[in-house]
């Protein structure tokens, strides 16, 4: 019983030290950093540019999201290149520069880039000829350049702010107030994933991380795996899921 009492103390007295060490992160590193390195990001962001993610160049363009000054898609490319790609059909969601569909295709996939904004369609193609590599990017909105196709494996980066974009640009970031371009992009997986297929998305922890969930078990989708990466004082989820049905 002694031991008992001791290990549920000290339990107690760890509880204690994370809660303390998360409300010192997210309440007063992270907004620090924040503040710190705002104004070296902006800069960097409002201009066009050359840099390098996992040895891959990449152009950019101050339209497009950034391929590497927010971190979300270094993350998903790393997890990415954890599972075996080669021979697979890859759909990268709103690919804006291309880093997750160049990445794909370097490791043997057989990739379709897509993307809303205009300009990020023209980014991208020319990153993948700068590359050396193959992949076919569109301009959709979602899947509505897609008709008829099935993917062994779809990723997104999502937008995951409940506000609605004013522009292409903002596409990237806000998902709209109920989310809805999260939902119909649910929606649309369940519809263009092969049979044992997988779904892969990225989201801050600045969001609301059930509703996220939500949006996927309403489209009929199950979670394979979650993780949780921590860069500069920020917690990213990467989410796998797998449909439903193919659980049975």
């Amino acid at each position: 019983m002694r031991g008992a009492t001791h290990e549920h103390r000290w339990l107690q007295r760890t509880m204690v030290v994370e809660r303390a060490l998360a409300t010192l992160r997210t309440r007063i590193a992270r907004p620090l950093l924040c503040r710190l390195r705002r104004p070296f990001v902006l800069e960097r962001i409002a201009r066009a540019s050359e840099v390098r993610l996992l040895g891959h160049r990449l152009r950019t363009d101050p339209a497009v999201f950034h391929p590497l000054y927010f971190s979300s898609s270094r993350i998903l490319a790393e997890h990415l290149l954890e599972r075996p790609l080669r021979g697979l059909r890859v759909l990268d969601m709103g690919t804006g520069a291309g880093p997750i569909g160049i990445v794909a295709a370097a490791a043997g996939a057989t990739v379709t880039a897509c993307d809303r904004n205009p300009r990020a369609v023209t980014l991208a193609r020319e990153n993948t000829t700068l590359n050396g590599v193959h992949a076919e990017v569109l301009e959709s909105d979602l899947f509505s350049a897609l008709s008829g196709r099935k993917f062994d494996l779809i990723c997104f980066n999502i937008p995951f702010f409940e506000r609605n974009p004013a522009n292409h640009r903002e596409a990237a970031f806000y998902a709209g107030r109920n989310l809805e371009t999260v939902r119909l992009f649910a929606h649309g997986s369940a519809q263009y994933l092969a049979a044992d297929g997988r779904v892969v998305v990225i989201f801050s922890e600045d969001c609301d991380c059930d509703r996220i969930l939500l949006a996927f078990t309403e489209a009929g989708f199950s979670v394979e795996s979650k993780r949780v990466t921590r860069r500069l004082f920020e917690d990213f989820h990467v989410t796998w899921f797998r449909r439903q049905e193919s659980l049975e």
